[in-house]
């Protein structure tokens, strides 16, 4: 962590500092060591990670539906797709838009807010 913010390498190995709740922060300040620690030192791998998601969640729910439903979440709450877009990661905000369900009062909210 480095000022409230987790470092986060994605895919092609590109790293970006994305915010974290403080909840979250406080969590994993506890954690001595990894906090996905594997068997054999040194952390798990991501795939290892999903295993384990899918397994505690069950029902067909994993670390990528839990994305969607971040993405989905974070997008109701300012809705602003650009600042999802950089917290997943996305090179593109058509891909951010594959993961976020639209508010139910999006619809409601633009017809009402033209009059």
């Amino acid at each position: 962590m480095i000022d409230g913010r987790l470092r986060v390498v994605g895919k092609g190995g590109k790293t970006r500092l994305v915010p974290i709740h403080p909840r979250l922060r406080d969590a994993l300040a506890a954690v001595d060591g990894y906090a996905f620690p594997g068997r054999f030192g040194g952390h798990l791998s991501d795939n290892n990670v999903g295993v384990r998601c899918r397994r505690l969640l069950g029902g067909g729910y994993g670390a990528h539906s839990g994305r969607h439903r971040f993405a989905t979440k974070a997008y109701a709450s300012n809705r602003d797709i650009f600042a999802v877009q950089q917290l997943l990661g996305h090179s593109k905000p058509e891909t951010t838009m594959r993961y976020t369900q639209l508010p139910d009062d999006a619809l409601r909210d633009a017809v009402f807010g033209i009059a």
